[in-house]
């Protein structure tokens, strides 16, 4: 039924007019460089085509990242870059940054819907008004030609994935893009039940996944007009998702389940030679249902009890550009109004009203005193108000008459870039300040068993680093030394089975790390970076990483990727006292093209059996995968 859906809504839509006109990227499952475009590192969807990636897992394909995840599709799942952890990582959909409620949950994004991903490490360019040291920017497929696109795909423990975009010219200046997208899974992948004793195995059985199916229907769609002196665009975004929630181990529940929409529309007038805007609204409604200890035993009451948040948000941005062949700035002025409204029926949780006004202006500016050499330097400042409008807030050991707060913050950065456009060295030195303020889940939690804290600083910082690059036509090598400090970090204080946001860490990583593309011949591709750093007392990361990628065509139109990764001894705890030993996994891909517009793929994941569960993990995660999908242009 969603497959003949999708492929009547599309098809009609596609073929009603012209002849189609498709273009083919130069491979579904080779991939391509990495290319450095305004200081980002772009990664573009044909390194995640066919494989059904999550975010996650096509990020930790790239050097200086680390990712977590709790379980199969859908589950949580976060990642750090060169040590700073998820929560001082903004996550942005062309361009509109998610203003964060806690730390970004990547499980929930399907890639399909979009065309690349830019990463900036490090560093917040003044064009986001995040929050944090670093940005992950979605771009969607926003094309302006006539044709289409069909993925289906199935795999490992019912797996399913449906896919659809079509684009057509509507008129000689007006271009229409939709992209739909569904997936599903079962989730019911075998792991090791230590039976709620982790360190006695005489205990221990085999069992499955149970309560944790999960599926999601999500889309893109966009009206993109085309002006004389300047393109815009109109977005609509979606998502809805649905799911079980299965609990840890021993404690798995039968009825708990979860469920999210939300919506982000937004207008972009295309940044032009002297202005820009884009303004933005959406909602987002997260809620969860459960009744332990009796859902453990599958008693499933007439209500369970319920806890959630509804968000609210709107805003806009202006920018304004002004440059000659010296001198290039921007200056970008930023609003965004949110308004939470907690979805709870337990006492024991907290049920409010609360609002967030924030306001941000960002400057940039470069100079270019010759064609080797230039200095770029970025600065933002930041105010927001933090206001409880209603309803009161559960807990301990807080103020409990808070119903104001006011927060000035302030970021900066400055480098020295050096190299032509196309010379064959560059490099670059840099170093800045950052800041990232408690979200709003850690200043007013409505999850059961974690207090809120108001009284919470903002997580403040310094980064600085040196980056030496080398790229020819076929060649591409980056290499980066670089430091980064945090003050105050946020953590969970754990006491008497209930956890505590609180200011109670310092840390420091230091590091190396280098990435290498290469086209050594027609037929064959290389991609390796390996990361070296120092996390300190930092948990979740490595002193050492390594992937690597080795891309064969091969006669009749097929194609051969072979993957490897490997991690370093790994501390769940700041003590290092719970071990996760060194790791290798392996992976593996087939792609053949029966027609030019087709693609089949065969994608094999973690092919050694490597074990993901261990002792210190609260939850399972599956092991071996397979998949096998085809995709067809029209």
């Amino acid at each position: 039924m969603i497959f003949l859906l999708f492929f009547s809504i599309f098809l009609s839509a596609a073929v009603a007019a012209e002849p189609v006109v498709y273009s083919l990227p130069a491979s579904e499952i080779l991939g391509g460089a990495i290319e450095n475009s305004d200081g980002a590192i772009e990664i573009k969807s044909a390194e995640w085509a066919g494989k059904n990636l999550s975010l996650a897992e096509v990020l930790a394909a790239h050097a200086g990242m680390q990712t977590r995840q709790r379980g199969g599709m859908g589950s949580f799942q976060s990642v750090s870059i060169r040590g700073m952890q998820g929560d001082q990582i903004a996550i942005a959909i062309d361009g509109v940054v998610l203003q964060g409620l806690g730390m970004a949950d990547l499980g929930g994004i399907d890639l399909n819907l979009y065309e690349k991903i830019e990463i900036y490490k490090g560093f917040v360019p003044a064009k986001f008004a995040a929050n944090g040291m670093s940005v992950i920017n979605l771009v969607s497929k926003d094309a302006a030609a006539k044709g289409g696109k069909f993925y289906a795909s199935y795999g490992s423990y019912n797996s399913r994935f449906l896919s659809m975009q079509a684009s057509s010219p509507l008129t000689d200046s007006l271009f229409w893009t939709s992209n739909i997208s569904y997936r599903a899974s079962d989730n019911n992948f075998p792991y090791l039940n230590r039976n709620g004793t982790e360190y006695n195995t005489q205990d221990d059985f085999w069992t499955k996944r149970k309560n944790a199916e999960y599926s999601q229907i999500s889309g893109t769609h966009s009206f993109r007009f085309a002006h004389s002196k300047s393109n815009s665009v109109l977005r609509l975004e979606h998502c809805s998702s649905a799911g079980g929630i299965p609990g840890r181990e021993d404690q798995e529940t039968k009825t708990a389940n979860s469920a999210s929409d939300a919506v982000l529309a937004s207008y972009e007038i295309e940044p032009s030679r002297y202005f820009g805007l884009l303004t933005f609204a959406g909602f987002e409604k997260n809620m969860s249902r459960w009744h332990y200890p009796l859902d453990k035993i599958g008693y499933n009451l007439n209500e369970h009890t319920q806890s959630g948040l509804l968000i609210k948000n709107g805003g806009g941005q202006g920018s304004f550009y002004l440059e000659n062949k010296k001198i290039k700035t921007e200056l970008h002025t930023y609003f965004n109004y949110q308004y939470l409204e907690s979805r709870n029926s337990s006492a024991m949780l907290s049920s409010y009203e609360f609002s967030n006004t924030l306001l941000q202006a960002s400057f940039a500016g470069t100079l270019i005193p010759a064609d080797f050499f230039n200095i770029k330097a970025n600065a933002a400042s930041r105010f927001n108000i933090e206001k409880q409008e209603s309803g009161k807030v559960s807990g301990f050991f807080m103020d409990s008459e808070f119903k104001e707060n006011t927060r000035y913050l302030n970021s900066g950065r400055i480098s020295a870039n050096f190299g032509k456009e196309n010379s064959l060295w560059s490099s670059s030195v840099a170093a800045g300040h950052y800041f990232r303020a408690p979200s709003l889940l850690e200043l007013f939690s409505t999850s059961f068993g974690i207090l809120s804290n108001p009284n919470l600083k903002a997580e403040q910082g310094e980064q600085a680093e040196l980056s030496v690059g080398y790229k020819r036509k076929k060649t591409q090598i980056i290499t980066t030394a670089f430091a980064n400090r945090i003050r105050d970090r946020i953590v969970y204080h754990a006491s008497g089975g209930l956890s505590k946001p609180i200011n109670a860490e310092k840390g420091e990583v230091y590091g190396f790390e280098g990435e290498v593309y290469s086209e050594l011949f027609s037929w064959l591709k290389i991609n390796a970076n390996a990361t070296f750093q120092e996390p300190g007392k930092l948990p979740n990361e490595p002193k050492e990483q390594y992937y690597s990628t080795m891309a064969i065509t091969l006669p009749y139109s097929l194609e051969l990727r072979l993957e490897g990764e490997a991690h370093s001894v790994i501390y769940r705890d700041k003590a290092q006292r719970k071990e996760i030993p060194a790791k290798a996994f392996y992976h593996l891909g087939i792609g053949c093209k029966p027609t030019p517009a087709s693609t089949i793929s065969f994608y094999a994941r973690n092919l050694n059996g490597a074990e993901y569960q261990n002792i210190y993990d609260a939850y399972p995660t599956p092991g071996r995968m397979f998949s096998l999908s085809y995709s067809h242009y029209f």
